[in-house]
């Protein structure tokens, strides 16, 4: 079982399994009423008035998936308890099932980014790759099918390594193709010092936009950045808008993601951009 996210829906492939798949498709027939589907794939709309049985529904999920993947984190299973605000994809795989076929060119730019361009667009396995490197800052241009993932530490190169051995991904086959020889220098010299101090530039460039946002600045303490983000993420809370005006509800929604996600990134990052000059 293979599980992925994006901001709406939690997709779960179920790979040779018709009996697992069969008995989770009849209790959803039997417990959800806004669904579509066909014989081997289904969707589950979210509903507020079926929260209850989508609780149970996903411990049962979570319950399968520990049991298919017995070295799975606590942290994965949590994850799947708190989708109760998404939709539900449940697909299955058979055996022999032709399989769709995805390239994807990987290229070191600058010595330093990580670029993934995908010679077809797939929403889900890019939101796949982007929680994979969760850790990491990462920017999608659907434009030019373009993943750009910014390492972090150490833990990049090794997270690459099981990533590019992969021949399957979410129901998919891929194929990455890279410069090998381009690759390894890539991976002698990350850790060099020079590298780090490239690095330190070019996170810090980054993460300014972040420290805008936050109205901080790069030299602040952590407790100053994060009572500034508590002001913000308070002031721009949606369920603090008195008004029905739509625009001014959107807007207020866009800022108020738009903080949270800058404070994720610099506590992400606030230690190792440290550490990298050290």
């Amino acid at each position: 079982m293979q599980i992925s996210y994006s901001h709406e829906l939690i997709a779960i492939t179920i790979q040779e399994d018709s009996k697992s798949f069969y008995f989770l498709q009849n209790l959803i027939d039997k417990n959800f009423s806004k669904r579509i589907g066909k014989k081997n794939k289904i969707i589950v709309f979210n509903q507020e008035n079926e929260s209850v049985q989508k609780k149970y529904f996903l411990k049962l999920i979570s319950k399968i998936y520990k049991r298919k993947n017995p070295k799975s984190k606590q942290e994965d299973i949590e994850k799947i308890l708190n989708a109760t605000d998404k939709n539900i994809k449940l697909t299955l795989l058979k055996k022999n099932q032709i399989l769709q076929k995805i390239d994807i060119d990987m290229k070191i730019e600058d010595n330093y980014v990580v670029v993934f361009t995908f010679d077809i667009n797939n929403s889900i396995l890019i939101t796949y790759l982007r929680n994979y490197f969760k850790d990491h800052l990462t920017s999608y241009r659907s434009k030019n099918r373009r993943l750009t993932i910014y390492p972090n530490s150490y833990k990049t190169i090794e997270l690459l390594d099981k990533l590019l051995m992969k021949k399957e991904l979410l129901g998919s086959y891929v194929e990455f193709k890279y410069n090998l020889k381009e690759y390894k220098t890539y991976k002698d010299i990350f850790n060099s010092k020079k590298a780090r101090k490239r690095r330190y530039n070019a996170l810090f460039s980054l993460l300014e936009e972040y420290y805008n946002i936050l109205d901080c600045k790069v030299e602040d303490s952590f407790e100053t950045i994060r009572q500034k983000y508590l002001k913000l993420v308070k002031e721009y809370h949606p369920d603090k808008i008195t008004s029905t005006n739509s625009q001014l509800i959107e807007n207020y929604t866009q800022k108020f993601h738009a903080i949270q996600y800058a404070y994720e990134m610099i506590k992400t990052h606030y230690n190792y951009e440290r550490s990298i000059v050290a």
